[in-house]
């Protein structure tokens, strides 16, 4: 722990990660978008939920790319890099984690005490894997993943649609 770092304060265990620097888009991978709508390149994630099921979209915490302001939203898996478990200590996250894990009536089932190192852990271990399986999905549904008389095009067209969001 830091010395910096009031051991008294409020804090929680959550998964980290950056947003990705650079992604293809559009037909073919043609053109190169930098971040997110909502997120510029690199910037810090806080990971605090999850749809297990799915394995496709992740709730994240972070500063908007245009109001500089903290926002909460769900992302699609891919977009995430560099993760790592880690304690979180911000006050305006904390709030932003609270308002996502406030009660709502009829069904309390979501808590924020659910946020521990344990979680933020196989979170960091878990989402790799589900970036690689909805690649690799991707590419086996795709037409061109099952072409092999055109050897080129056939690994540039499963390259461009692995990278494909």
């Amino acid at each position: 722990m830091d010395a910096n770092k009031d051991p008294t304060a409020e804090s929680y265990w959550t998964a980290v990660g950056n947003i990705i620097r650079e992604r293809p888009y559009g037909p073919g991978g043609a053109e190169i978008r930098y971040g997110t709508k909502h997120f510029a390149p690199g910037t810090k994630v806080y990971i605090i939920d999850w749809y297990p099921g799915m394995c496709q979209s992740i709730v994240v915490v972070g500063l908007h790319r245009k109001s500089k302001r903290l926002i909460t939203i769900s992302i699609d898996v891919r977009l995430v890099e560099n993760l790592r478990p880690k304690v979180c200590y911000n006050p305006t996250a904390i709030a932003k984690f609270k308002e996502h894990y406030r009660p709502i009536p009829p069904c309390n089932n979501s808590r924020i005490d659910s946020l521990t190192k344990e979680l933020a852990e196989t979170m960091c271990q878990a989402i790799p894997h589900w970036q690689q399986n909805y690649k690799t999905k991707f590419v086996e549904s795709s037409p061109m993943a099952n072409e092999e008389s055109d050897k080129t095009q056939g690994f540039l067209a499963r390259l461009w649609s692995f990278f494909r969001f």
